[in-house]
């Protein structure tokens, strides 16, 4: 892993930007972001957490109210 270091005012000219608005430093581009994509698995995997965890918060909430 790289160290972390401040950069001074001397070094601000390594900053680009081009017609488009993409920004760059010394000649290359900075990733401001980075997507991720979610296999079969994993994707089945987030539904059944999301559904889980929609039915822990909806639960207490029903006692609450003595729905239950």
């Amino acid at each position: 892993m790289m160290a972390v270091r401040t950069i001074g005012m001397d070094e601000l000219d390594g900053f680009q930007i081009d017609d488009a608005g993409q920004l760059f430093w010394r000649g290359q581009a900075v990733v401001l972001k980075q997507r991720i994509t979610l296999g079969t698995w994993e994707l089945a995997v987030a539904a059944v957490a999301s559904a889980a965890a929609a039915v822990g918060a909806i639960f207490p909430i029903g006692v609450y109210f003595h729905w239950y």
